[in-house]
C-alpha cells in the first residue's frame, strides 16, 4: 500500500464516471487500492449528460455536500427527478446503464467499490451477510456524510493523505454500508477484548518503525490476531484514541528526540519524521504542544 494518497487532478474531457470536465471546479481523487474517493463540483452543471455504460466496477455511492442540485435520472421506460439537499445519498450499481441531466450547482462526495472489494472488507471488518447493497436514490445520512467529509477536509490539494486514516474511514465506512445499505440484516461479533501490554508494545514499535505511514490497519489487526473492526475497537477501548491519532503523536515525540539530540533543520526533521512537509509538521506540531517546532527547540536548548 502506498505510505500517502495523493490527489490528483486530470485534464480528460470526460472522467471515469461519464461526467464532462469542462465545467468542474473541483475534481479529486483519493485511492487506498481497494476504494476508490471522489470529489467532484461545478457552480453550473454540465450541459452534456452524464453517461456510464454497464459494467462490472461494483458500487457508487454518492453523498451531496451542499443543497440545491437537482438531476433526471432515465431508467429503461421512464425517467425520476431528484432534488439533492446537504448529506442527502444516491447509490447504485455499476452493472445497469446509467444516464441523468445534471441541473445547477453541485458537490458531491463519491465511493467507488468493486463487489470483490466489499465483500473482503466486510469479511476483514467481521460482519457477515451483507455483500450486496441496496440501490437508493436521495435519502438522507449525516453520518455517512460526515464520514466523507472527514476524509476530505484537510486536504488543500497539495497535502497527501495518510494511508492509515484513509484506513480507517474506509473501515468505517463498509461497516456503515453493510448495516445501511445491505440486503440482508448485518451481524457482526460482538466479542470485544483489551490489547495486552504486550500486544501495545508490538504495534508500537510497528508504528514508530513507519512513522512514514507505511502501515495498515490490516497489518496492525494481524498482528492482534483480529478482525479490523474487533481491532479498531479494541485499540480504542484500550488506549482512548485511534491508530491515525497515536501515529501522530509517535511522529511528533520522534520529532522532539531530533529536535532535542541533533542541529538537523526543521525541513529534514518533518520528512524524517513521517510529516508531509515542513508546513504540515509545524500545524501538526504546533495543535499538539501549543508551540511551534522552531519555539519549543529554541526553548529547551537554553
Amino acid at each position: 500500500m502506498m505510505d500517502q494518497i495523493l490527489l490528483k487532478k486530470t485534464t480528460l474531457p470526460r472522467d471515469n464516471l461519464g461526467c464532462s470536465r469542462d465545467k468542474l471546479s473541483v475534481d479529486q481523487s483519493i485511492s487506498n487500492g481497494r476504494m476508490n474517493f471522489y470529489r467532484k463540483g461545478a457552480l453550473s452543471a454540465p450541459k452534456e449528460q452524464v453517461v456510464t455504460p454497464a459494467n462490472s466496477r461494483g458500487y457508487l455511492l454518492g453523498v451531496s455536500a451542499a443543497n440545491g442540485h437537482r438531476r433526471r435520472i432515465f431508467h429503461e421506460h421512464h425517467s425520476t427527478l431528484h432534488d439533492f439537499e446537504a448529506n442527502s445519498v444516491y447509490l447504485r450499481s455499476f452493472t445497469q446503464d446509467y444516464r441523468a441531466d445534471l441541473r445547477g450547482s453541485f458537490d458531491f462526495m463519491l465511493l467507488e467499490v468493486s463487489e470483490a472489494a466489499l465483500a473482503m472488507m466486510a469479511d476483514e471488518a467481521d460482519i457477515k451477510g451483507a455483500v450486496a447493497l441496496e440501490c437508493v436514490q436521495q435519502r438522507p445520512d449525516p453520518v455517512l456524510g460526515g464520514l466523507l467529509a472527514a476524509l476530505f477536509s484537510s486536504v488543500d490539494g497539495e497535502i497527501n493523505k495518510s494511508a492509515l486514516f484513509v484506513d480507517q474511514l474506509s473501515v468505517a465506512i463498509i461497516i456503515h454500508l453493510a448495516q445501511h445499505y445491505g440486503n440482508q440484516p448485518a451481524q457482526s461479533s460482538s466479542s470485544r477484548r483489551m490489547l495486552s501490554t504486550r500486544l501495545q508494545a508490538e504495534l508500537q514499535a510497528q508504528v514508530r518503525s513507519n512513522l512514514d505511514g507505511q502501515l495498515s490497519i490490516e497489518e496492525m489487526a494481524r498482528t492482534c490476531n483480529l478482525s479490523t473492526r474487533a481491532f479498531l475497537q479494541a485499540f480504542r477501548d484500550t488506549t482512548g484514541t485511534t491508530p491515525h491519532q497515536w501515529l501522530t503523536q509517535e511522529r511528533i515525540e520522534k520529532a522532539k528526540d531530533v529536535m532535542l539530540e541533533s542541529a538537523l533543520p526543521l525541513k529534514e526533521i518533518a520528512i524524517l519524521c513521517g510529516f508531509a512537509d515542513q508546513s504540515h509538521f509545524t500545524r501538526v506540531f504546533t495543535r499538539a504542544t501549543g508551540a511551534t517546532p522552531a519555539s519549543w527547540r529554541r526553548i529547551r536548548q537554553f
